[in-house]
C-alpha cells in the first residue's frame, strides 16, 4: 500500500472509529470492557445507592468477569462451567461443563456466547440452550478474554499466536505469531477499531495488525508485561504497563505520545476516560487520575485495599471498582468525591459489569450478585 493510501485508509478508519465509539456504550456488558474499544463506559446510569436484588451461588473460584445481554448474565468459572442466569432472579437457566477451568470474560454477540479455557480451546455455545457449536483449539491456555466484533472473534493464547475466528463456524481465519520468549504469551483482551486490531504481550511488545488478514502494522515496547486490554480513544491507545506507568500510543504509528510518571505500584486496570483525564488503578488500591493530553497524575485517592480490576463507569459518568476485601466504591469522576460504598459478602477478584439492569459482581468463591 503506497504511502498515500495508508494516510486515505487511516482517515477513513478514524471516521468509522468515531462512528463505533459513539454507539460503544450500550446499554447491556457483552463482553470483556463492554466493547471492542474497552471503553469501560455503559449508557446506564449508576444508582445514587444499591443494596442487593438477588445472589446466587456457583461453583468457584471465578476470577472471570460477567457478560450481561438481554435478560441473562453469563459466568464462567475455574471449576469448569459456564452458565447462564436469569437478569431478574439470578435463577441459572442453563450450564455447561467444558474441558478445563475458566478465567476469561465470555463474549456475546447474535445467538452467540464464546469462552477461552485453559486447556487451549475457545468453545461457542448458543445462547438459549448452552449447546456446543463450535470449539477451536489453540495451541496453548486461553486467559485472554476473546472480543467480538462484527462476526469475528479475536482472542490471544499463550502459545503466542494472537487469532482472528470465524464466530459462525470456528474456523481460523489468520493468526499471527507474536515474537518473544517461549514461556511469554498473550494475557489481555484485544482492542479493535475499523481496521485493525490491538495486542499486548507478556514480554512488553504491543502490536498493531490488520484486522481482516492478521497483517503486521506496527509494534511497540511498553516497558514491561501487558496483562489489561488497552483502552481506544480516538487517534490513542492506553496502555497499562507492568512497568508502573500508562503509555499514551498514537492508533496509527504506534508512537509513544507520552508514559506516565512511576505509580507506587502496577498499573492494574485498563483506564477510563473522563472529561480529558484517564482513571487507574494500582495494584495497591491507589487510583490515579492521568491528564490523557501530557500524562501527568493531577488526582490520586486510596482505596485502602487491594484491586485486581478498574473502573466501571456509567452515563453520569460515576465510576464503580471492587476490592478484594469485598468492598464496592462508587466514585463521582466529575467532582472526584466518594459516592457510595458497599461491603460484599467476599473478595472480588473478577471484572465487574454494569448495564441497565445493575451492577453485576462475582466473589473469588462463586457468589454473583446483581445490585441496584
Amino acid at each position: 500500500m503506497t504511502n498515500r493510501a495508508e494516510r486515505i485508509a487511516g482517515v477513513v478508519a478514524g471516521v468509522l472509529l468515531v462512528m463505533v465509539t459513539m454507539t460503544a456504550a450500550a446499554a447491556d456488558w457483552p463482553m470483556d470492557g463492554a466493547n471492542p474499544q474497552h471503553t469501560m463506559h455503559s449508557s446506564a446510569s449508576v444508582p445514587a445507592s444499591v443494596g442487593v436484588v438477588w445472589q446466587t451461588r456457583i461453583g468457584g473460584p471465578v476470577y472471570a468477569g460477567p457478560a450481561v445481554a438481554g435478560q441473562r448474565v453469563y459466568v464462567a468459572s475455574h471449576d469448569r462451567h459456564v452458565r447462564a442466569l436469569d437478569i431478574a432472579t439470578g435463577a441459572v437457566r442453563w450450564k455447561r461443563q467444558l474441558g478445563e477451568a475458566v478465567s476469561t470474560t465470555p463474549a456475546v454477540e447474535r445467538d452467540t456466547v464464546v469462552v477461552g479455557a485453559k486447556d487451549g480451546i475457545l468453545t461457542a455455545l448458543d445462547l438459549q440452550q448452552g449447546r456446543i457449536r463450535w470449539q477451536t483449539k489453540t495451541g496453548g491456555k486461553i486467559v485472554s478474554s476473546p472480543v467480538i466484533e462484527q462476526g469475528v472473534v479475536y482472542v490471544g493464547s499463550n502459545d503466542r499466536y494472537l487469532y482472528g475466528i470465524d464466530l459462525e463456524n470456528g474456523e481460523v481465519r489468520w493468526r499471527y505469531l507474536t515474537e518473544g520468549y517461549k514461556y511469554s504469551g498473550i494475557f489481555c483482551a484485544p482492542t479493535v477499531d475499523a481496521d485493525k486490531v490491538y495486542i499486548g504481550t507478556k514480554d512488553g511488545e504491543f502490536y498493531a495488525l490488520y484486522r481482516e488478514s492478521g497483517r503486521f502494522v506496527w509494534k511497540r515496547g511498553v516497558g514491561s508485561s501487558v496483562y489489561r486490554a488497552a483502552l481506544l480513544a480516538g487517534e490513542h491507545l492506553y496502555v497499562s504497563s507492568y512497568d508502573r506507568r500508562v503509555y499514551a500510543l498514537e492508533r496509527l504509528g504506534g508512537g509513544v505520545v507520552w508514559r506516565s510518571p512511576l505509580l507506587d505500584d502496577w498499573a492494574i486496570g485498563t483506564p477510563v476516560l473522563v472529561a480529558g483525564v484517564l482513571y487507574v488503578p494500582s495494584r495497591s488500591g491507589m487510583i490515579y487520575g492521568i491528564d490523557a493530553g501530557s500524562g501527568e497524575i493531577v488526582w490520586r485517592d486510596d482505596l485502602g485495599s487491594a484491586v485486581q480490576h478498574g473502573f466501571v463507569v456509567g452515563s453520569n459518568e460515576v465510576g464503580v471498582i471492587a476490592t478484594v476485601d469485598g468492598r464496592l466504591f462508587a466514585i463521582d469522576l466529575q467532582s472526584r468525591q466518594r459516592y457510595w460504598q458497599r461491603t460484599l459478602p467476599g473478595a472480588i477478584k473478577a471484572p465487574l459489569a454494569l448495564s441497565r439492569q445493575g451492577i453485576v459482581a462475582v466473589t473469588e468463591d462463586g457468589v454473583v450478585m446483581l445490585l441496584r
